[in-house]
């Protein structure tokens, strides 16, 4: 799975190959991938679209090692589609900490 998160950081690959290493890392990948997946989300040099595909790979994670990856997202993230793109994927999750994430936003003044 390594070679797939260069394969994803690839500038001269084509854009429709940087997605699909992204998806097949968080297939195949699993847990072990979710950090990567998180920092290929941060990397603002990526194109947006490589971030918003490893933030769906990452709402496809379990939701213990998912969810709290795409809270931070949510959170901290500078691109507001990218976290656009984490709120929609918490909120179909269902998760509890979702929730409480979902309350914590609109309930600020």
């Amino acid at each position: 799975w390594p070679d797939l998160v260069r394969l994803a950081r690839e500038p001269s690959a084509p854009l429709r190959v940087r997605n699909q290493a992204v998806f097949w890392l968080g297939l195949a990948a699993g847990e072990a991938a979710t950090r990567d997946l998180a920092e290929l989300v941060g990397d603002a040099a990526l194109d947006r679209e490589v971030r918003e595909h490893a933030v769906f790979a990452l709402s496809q994670q379990p939701r213990h090692v998912g969810v709290p990856a795409l809270i931070r997202i949510a959170r901290t993230n500078r691109d507001p589609e990218v976290r656009r793109k984490a709120f929609f994927w918490l909120g179909q999750s269902r998760d509890p900490r979702a929730i409480e994430l979902f309350e914590e936003v609109l309930s600020r003044p």
